[in-house]
């Protein structure tokens, strides 16, 4: 038996184990390394909603088709992410609409002539659970600019772990439109207002 050729297989194998390990590691810390970062909101499959109770005994409920935003997401410390997001109103999408355009376009709702468009930008972030955080910020809506918080549940990415290229976020929040000047016809719809938002964002 060769002593020596053995010596040198065993070191060989030895070098090529730990050029793999070296490999392996590099890998791990440059998927760690683009985790997170900054995405851009896709419409594709996205929605946002709005919901109030009309005159006690049904929720009116109406869509936006257009809106855009940014996020800026830390994987790893969520109350370190930031957002911004903006809807058209004059996009609103409903089953009468009739009643959609009289929203849109009358001055004692939308009045999407003067403003038209709604901005929420955060200041802040809250983590309230596992994969949850309220963003806490501003919004300005009918010329008003008003605190304002969305709570926002962020349901992972394509590539199977939050932080990946794609991330898809639920959201809730609540408006009083008394808050921003909608004080009339009280007795036909409620004060508050529901958003819902199903969005998705793809990394810059």
């Amino acid at each position: 038996m060769n002593i020596s050729s053995g010596k040198s297989r065993a070191v060989c194998s030895g070098v090529v184990l730990s050029l793999l390990a070296a490999l392996f590691l590099m890998s791990g810390a440059a998927r760690a390394a683009e985790a997170g970062g900054d995405y851009t909101l896709t419409r594709q499959y996205g929605s946002v909603f709005f919901r109030v109770l009309q005159q006690q005994f049904l929720t009116l409920v109406g869509r936006f088709d257009s809106y855009s935003g940014s996020l800026h997401l830390e994987p790893e410390n969520l109350a370190a992410s930031t957002l911004t997001a903006t809807v058209d109103m004059g996009s609103l999408n409903m089953t009468d609409t009739d009643v959609s355009e009289t929203l849109v376009s009358s001055s004692v709702w939308f009045n999407t002539s003067l403003y038209p468009q709604a901005i929420f930008t955060s200041t802040s972030a809250v983590e309230t659970a596992e994969n949850e955080v309220d963003f806490i910020g501003e919004l300005d809506f009918l010329g008003m600019k008003k605190p304002w918080t969305l709570h926002v549940r962020f349901l992972g990415g394509s590539d199977g772990e939050l932080g990946g290229s794609t991330v898809g976020i639920a959201g809730k929040g609540v408006i009083n439109r008394l808050d921003f000047g909608m004080d009339q016809y009280r007795n036909m719809a409620g004060d508050e207002v529901e958003i819902e938002v199903n969005v998705k964002f793809n990394r810059n």
